[in-house]
């Protein structure tokens, strides 16, 4: 029985030592299927690259064209060297010195595979199973398209791509592949400082044209490629040295060279020239410039489905006519303004003063101007705080994230009347708050657009919805840094304290929509892109205009509330002799960014000011933003005739009356309110203007002795029409509403929620009985009405502080700690 147990045991064993290998067998061919099926389906057909097209683009200078505003003729703008310099040479130019080294260091079987050194290429595998993966299997072809391509990860995919790559490529070229490749290769490898390709590479570290080098020389030029940094002959000589004696050996042994040869290239001396070659003689790029180099090596990447880096490389140095969108006029307006400093206050904090930044641009999004910094710039490829950084926009942002897209939305004309009153208890407290910390009670959107009320804005967005709101600002407006996660709120949406922020060209390009009657086509720094055979690239001379308000009333609407902030409102400084103006103010939280965008019949611009630290701008009085954009708008509207917005067609309008207390058609009560005539007229879209009568303002007999409701007792009173409107709300606070002494309790159901009454009521009803010969202090009665007039006309300041306190929470203890915010 023990033998049949043992005898059965190991039968078993066989059979399983046997499996193993037929179930490696069979896993391999599995997985060699599926390679292969990966290898013919999507590999094979993307394996071929046309190197040709790369180093003809990469050898040649971009230009940006300009139209001179005098000939309306393109003229050269600005010529574009590259991130790297790069000067194409034949390969007979090279010398063949260099040839041999480059080959004995990077690819010693170079001239006998065909693209792949499978010898090579097994060995990486093998380090890389292993875990010792030391690189190293590329040959000079692979090298070549990793250059090209800009495809630099180590993905097991990306390196069987490029195999292929190299495969097809030698068989396409031909009887002459090695030398194309080698002659390409040489032209695209980087150096180090600036400097690609040999030639360029000679004169930088030794001052020599390519045909002064000698082997030592040569061989150092080998072997710098391999790690740019790490053998830089300015830092790192003795790495240099290193690195070449390995060269010069390798082609000692595969006999490119003799052993006297070795020796004498051994010892000789390395000079290095580090002022030999000067990297930039030129002047610093403009920032208009910049602006076209970001945006265009992003149009690439879509258009070409081509990475950033070869993207980049081809608007540097492809050969590209770019033809730009600037206009020179307006450009030097705004450079001779925010270089300066006299514009600037003399203000610093721990050293650093406030930046500034400003885009123009016409009705149809094409960038005119545009600055990224203040002062005069010092250096290429800069931060550019006019495209690339994003701030919080304060109450600037009210128009295209509330107003607009409310009024398009049929909730609210110019003339609806909204309470100007605390939305809600945030944390304990009455939210939002207003800029002068006072509450008015009724007011017309028009003039809480112009005064910049926070409670109004919100109480709009409440009607409208945040998330219509950020549908509107990212998907119809291209916001594209908006965090959908924190944003969709109140307190970012309606009082610009978005978490993710906006850029000074967002802005310039939103309010575009309301100088161009609704439309919108976002903006652009060029209108047309030729690459170097003069083929079209990119065409952006008619840009694809989207109806950004559905209905023509609005773009109208919104003009008719942006002139009142310029009229009467927070933006009053932006005058312009002849030349009628619109726009918005905005400042943030703590005060840390100002803005301003407006716009002209001729021109719309936003402009920012504020530190690029999180520093506030306390101690600076006034919006600097605002004065900015008036000095440079008043410099390029010098010479233009004087202008007027269009305000539409004066036949699909209608001028009618409303009660500036409910929006609704006058009475006769309307005009007697105890404050005076509450009557105005107003430009309404037909079909807008008010049709039902107002039911706030009622006929209510005072008591003259102490100005509450008569009762039965009061002899003395007087008639007066007073708002029958009572404001509920879930606390008490301070201060209360200014017109809460125009209510009183009467008919009309309460409005709000709670039971707080803010507003309304505030007339009891008297009780006295009052002697004959009491008459009142009607001097009293005159005093109080003309101090509550002189408030309601009191121009109120930029409210555009984004206290945060009641959407988002990052920002509430800081406003709520600063009882000045």
């Amino acid at each position: 029985m023990a033998k049949r147990k043992k005898s059965s045991f190991a039968h078993k064993l066989m059979m399983v030592i046997l499996a193993i290998p037929l179930i490696a067998v069979v896993t391999a061919c599995l997985c060699g299927v599926a390679l292969a099926f990966y290898i013919g389906v999507y590999v094979i057909p993307n394996s071929d690259i046309d190197v040709s097209s790369y180093s003809k683009d990469l050898a040649k200078t971009t230009v940006i064209y300009a139209k001179n505003p005098d000939t309306d003729e393109y003229e050269i703008y600005e010529t574009l060297e590259g991130d790297v310099n790069r000067q194409w040479v034949s390969l007979d130019e090279i010398p063949e010195d260099l040839q041999k080294a480059v080959v004995a260091i990077e690819d010693q079987r170079f001239y006998s595979h065909h693209g792949v050194d499978w010898f090579r290429t097994l060995g990486a595998i093998q380090g890389f199973i292993t875990g010792d993966d030391r690189g190293g299997g590329s040959t000079i072809t692979q090298q070549l398209i990793k250059n090209l391509t800009g495809n630099n990860d180590r993905s097991v995919e990306r390196k069987i791509n490029e195999i292929f790559q190299a495969l097809t490529l030698e068989k396409n070229l031909g009887d002459t592949a090695k030398d194309q490749i080698l002659e390409m290769y040489l032209n695209t490898i980087p150096y180090g400082n600036r400097a690609a390709g040999a030639k360029v590479a000679a004169m930088t570290y030794f001052g020599k044209e390519l045909d002064e080098l000698n082997l030592a020389e040569c061989a150092v030029l080998a072997a710098i490629p391999n790690a740019p940094t790490r053998y830089n002959p300015f830092r790192n000589p003795e790495n240099v040295k290193e690195r070449q004696t390995l060269v010069l050996q390798k082609m000692l042994e595969l006999e490119f060279i003799t052993q006297a040869e070795y020796d004498e290239a051994i010892n000789t001396e390395l000079v290095y020239h580090s002022d030999a070659y000067e990297q930039n003689t030129n002047e610093p790029y403009s920032w208009f410039t910049e602006a076209i180099i970001s945006e265009l090596t992003e149009d690439l990447q879509e258009t070409e489905n081509i990475s950033y880096d070869l993207a980049r490389s081809r608007v540097m140095s492809g050969g590209l006519q770019i033809y730009a969108t600037i206009d020179q006029n307006v450009q030097d307006a705004m450079d001779e303004v925010f270089t300066n400093e006299a514009n600037f206050p003399s203000a610093q904090k721990n050293g650093v003063v406030p930046q500034a930044a400003m885009v123009v641009c016409d009705k149809q999004g094409n960038i005119l101007g545009l600055v990224g910094g203040r002062g005069e710039k010092e250096g290429s490829l800069l931060t550019n705080r006019a495209t690339m950084t994003t701030r919080q926009p304060g109450s600037s942002i009210k128009p295209l994230a509330v107003y607009g897209p409310a009024m398009d939305a049929g909730k609210i004309t110019p003339y609806s009347v909204v309470t100007d009153m605390p939305f809600k208890v945030y944390d304990g407290k009455a939210w939002p708050r207003n800029d002068n910390r006072r509450y008015q009670g009724q007011m017309v959107v028009k003039n809480a657009v112009a005064k910049s009320i926070n409670c109004v804005a919100v109480r709009v967005l409440d009607m409208l919805t945040p998330q219509a709101s950020y549908e509107f600002l990212h998907n119809t407006l291209g916001f594209e840094h908006l965090n959908p996660s924190a944003d969709i709120d109140y307190a970012p949406l309606a009082l610009g304290g978005m978490n993710g922020g906006v850029t000074v060209r967002e802005m310039a390009s939103g309010y575009t929509i309301f100088a161009n009657n609704g439309k919108y086509s976002g903006s652009r720094t060029y209108s047309k892109v030729l690459d170097s055979e003069g083929n079209v690239l990119i065409d952006y001379t008619e840009p694809e205009e989207i109806n950004a308000f559905q209905n023509e009333k609005t773009a109208y609407y919104m003009l008719d509330c942006l002139k009142e902030v310029t009229n009467s409102g927070t933006g009053t400084k932006a005058t312009i002799s002849g030349i009628e103006t619109a726009g918005k103010t905005g400042t943030t939280t703590s005060k840390r960014d100002v803005w301003f965008c407006g716009l002209t019949p001729y021109y719309v611009g936003a402009t920012w000011f504020g530190y690029d630290q999180s520093y506030n701008l306390d101690g600076i009085s006034g919006n600097t933003a605002l004065s900015l954009w008036t000095a440079v708008m008043r410099r390029i509207h010098a010479d233009l005739p004087d202008a007027e917005f269009d305000m539409g067609d004066d036949s699909n309008f209608v001028n009618a009356t409303y009660c500036i207390d409910s929006g609704m058609s006058p009475t006769d009560a309307c005009e007697a309110d105890s404050r005076g005539d509450r009557v105005a007229v107003g430009r309404f879209w037909k079909g807008d203007e008010p049709s039902e009568d107002c039911n706030l303002h009622k006929y209510v007999t005072i008591c003259r002795q102490t100005g509450l409701v008569a009762g039965d007792n009061c002899r003395w009173t007087s008639t007066e029409s007073k708002l029958d409107l009572t404001r509920l709300f879930p606390m008490d606070f301070s201060p209360a509403l200014e017109d809460a002494d125009a209510c009183f309790t009467g008919d009309n159901d309460p409005v709000g929620s709670g039971d707080v009454t803010v507003s309304g009521g505030y007339l009891g009803v008297c009780h006295d009985r009052h002697s004959i010969f009491d008459f009142g202090n009607d001097d009293e009665e005159e005093e109080s009405s003309e101090g509550t007039e002189g408030t309601e006309g009191e121009t109120g300041t930029d409210s555009g502080n984004t206290d945060t306190s009641g959407g988002s929470t990052s920002d509430t203890s800081d406003s709520e700690s600063d009882p000045e915010n």
